[in-house]
């Protein structure tokens, strides 16, 4: 069930950036932890979706539609397993048309494979 509910997050997420018009707002992802070997994706619900962190650790902007963030999460590609992350108050935020929302943190593994964002913080610019 979980790796189906993975799938689903990944196909919506890329309909969500095929769909970001250019009026839309930007994600900068500054995420340690990274790698080839795990690749994880970041989704923010209602906003762009899911997109790859490490490809944003070699300097991809996304595009992110404007309006309230409501929760952050990732999904670990290769096991299709979802890591719901609590939202920091710095995350609490409304991003407005042409303005960035940064993401900071590093990627942690926990016991049993689980896996969060140490650190996570936004800001907006």
């Amino acid at each position: 069930m979980k790796k189906v509910m993975g799938a689903l997050v990944c196909l919506i997420a890329i309909n969500s950036v095929a769909y970001a018009d250019d009026g839309s707002a930007n994600l900068n992802i500054k995420v340690s932890g990274t790698s080839a070997n795990n690749t994880y994706f970041l989704c923010v619900e209602d906003g762009v979706g899911c997109v790859s962190m490490m490809a944003a650790s070699h300097g991809k902007v996304y595009p992110l539609l404007p309006g309230q963030v409501e929760q952050i999460f990732m999904v670990n590609s290769g096991t299709m397993r979802v890591y719901h992350q609590p939202l920091p108050a710095s995350c609490d935020v409304n991003v407005n048309s042409n303005q960035t929302l940064t993401v900071k943190g590093s990627v942690v593994k926990g016991a049993n494979d689980n896996a969060y964002l140490d650190h996570l913080h936004c800001s907006v610019a």
